[in-house]
């Protein structure tokens, strides 16, 4: 599938942008004689020169890629202030998002001191298996109970109130059952939190919005270590239950209480560590005494950010390059 968009921009300048992100970010490209091929794992972005501004053509091999992709150089151009009225040539106008979807509630069960496990039912649940570990949760503004985003027609997304008035949080797909169409999400509960108090009201046939899948996806090497705290345990524990059975490493996890350990499915190679929070020991204290192979490797981490921050600058400082780890901000300290 496709979409284009023109950018009335010098296109020199475009290309230069477009290459500059690419390279601050490790992403594959190449430079054809008409422009620059990015290739990203959703799909390519081409940009080249026209008509004295700069052209843009995305290719993915669905609907949902193609929007997500859509999504990624949208947010890039927003930031920059580049070409805010740019119009998309793929559009539904009125229709929701194709990474949208509707589910119903089939369970909700507080399986641990901490969290809760929320099970939803649906006939569009099986593309949240893969490409993405996570999904967005969509909790309209209480003015626009009912509304849901459209696509507008300049191949964007409407968001009704404003995008800033939505709560979007973001969770990881625990696990998908396409034979009976459910998709299980656990949720760290904690004081205030506005969607411990929703699964606190939940009851079986509610109906649920969720977008996505999103973000990162599997760690892809021979040797993996993995370090969380009690927002990242439901990612980690995916992650290691979807890695190849040859893998190797450690994943190293800190939950709020003893009995928050959970028996969890990993390759043989791999050891699990729990951190009991309160008991002297930190992510990063266990971060410094890690052994790292000097190849093949992949060290990845969330937590809060400045320890995450300070996690990045660790590994940086070990020699390990942007392509061999994946530091994370859950949550921000300041914020809670």
């Amino acid at each position: 599938m496709q979409t284009t968009t023109f950018l009335d921009i010098p296109p020199e300048f475009g290309l230069q942008m477009i290459k500059a992100q690419a390279m601050e970010r490790s992403l594959p490209f190449d430079e054809p004689p008409d422009g620059v091929t990015l290739h990203l794992p959703l799909g390519q972005i081409h940009a080249c020169g026209e008509n004295g501004g700069l052209r843009l053509t995305l290719n993915a091999s669905d609907d949902v890629k193609l929007h997500l992709l859509q999504e990624v150089v949208d947010h890039r151009l927003d930031e920059a202030a580049v070409a805010l009225d740019r119009r998309w040539s793929l559009t539904n106008p009125g229709l929701v998002p194709p990474n949208l979807t509707f589910a119903t509630v089939a369970s909700c069960e507080h399986v641990y001191p901490s969290y809760y496990r929320v099970r939803l039912s649906g006939a569009s649940l099986e593309r949240f298996s893969r490409d993405g570990l996570h999904f967005r949760l969509l909790f309209p503004p209480e003015s626009h109970i009912g509304q849901w985003p459209f696509v507008s027609g300049s191949g964007r997304v409407e968001w009704p109130g404003g995008i800033s008035q939505w709560h979007r949080p973001v969770y990881t797909t625990r696990s998908v059952d396409p034979e009976n169409g459910t998709l299980d999400f656990d949720v760290f509960a904690h004081e205030g939190g506005r969607v411990t108090d929703w699964c606190k009201t939940l009851q079986p046939g509610m109906d649920v919005a969720i977008m996505g899948p999103g973000g990162e996806w599997l760690p892809d090497a021979a040797w993996i270590a993995l370090f969380g705290d009690e927002t990242a345990l439901p990612a980690i524990a995916r992650i290691l239950e979807s890695l190849p059975t040859e893998t190797s490493g450690v994943a190293t996890i800190l939950v709020s209480d003893a009995h928050d350990k959970q028996h969890l499915k990993t390759p043989s190679g791999m050891a699990v560590r729990w951190l009991v929070r309160g008991d002297g020991i930190s992510l990063l204290d266990e971060l410094k005494q890690l052994e790292i192979p000097d190849d093949n490797r992949f060290v990845w981490i969330a937590s809060e950010r400045s320890e995450v921050n300070q996690a990045r600058d660790m590994l940086a400082d070990r020699g390990l390059q942007k392509s061999e780890m994946r530091a994370a901000s859950y949550w921000s300290r300041q914020q809670s």
